[in-house]
């Protein structure tokens, strides 16, 4: 186990009782092959969390192309360098092509030395 896979794997059991009982959809991203979701999110995208932990571009997949510039941008300015936590609405993409408003709250944290993006996602009207 390579110590991004280890880093995620603690990580989600430690946030385990959080991604049962939230309202939100869950996840936590170190890298487009480290990351882990809880159930709601991956039915608000149309998939299994199994099929959304396996894609391979996150941004790609699940964000619809006139939103991607933005949610990226928010990343790497805002999580990557550990700025502060950013709340936005962007369009996502469900695995059937379908587009839906959401919304973000992408929070920086680390552990064991990692930059870990950690997000609640709800469904909103756009």
């Amino acid at each position: 186990m390579t110590t991004h896979q280890q880093a995620i794997a603690e990580l989600a059991e430690h946030l385990r009782p959080i991604f049962e009982h939230s309202p939100d959809g869950l996840y936590i991203w170190l890298d487009e092959s480290n990351k882990r979701c809880n159930d709601r999110l991956a039915k608000m995208f149309g998939c299994t969390a199994a099929e959304w932990e396996a894609a391979g571009d996150f941004a790609r997949t699940f964000v619809d192309d006139a939103d991607r510039g933005l949610y990226v941008w928010h990343y790497q300015n805002r999580v990557a360098e550990l700025q502060f936590p950013v709340t936005f609405r962007f369009r996502g993409r469900r695995k059937d092509g379908s587009v839906f408003g959401a919304e973000t709250d992408m929070i920086p944290l680390t552990y064991g030395g990692h930059t870990v993006a950690f997000h609640f996602v709800r469904e909103v009207q756009m």
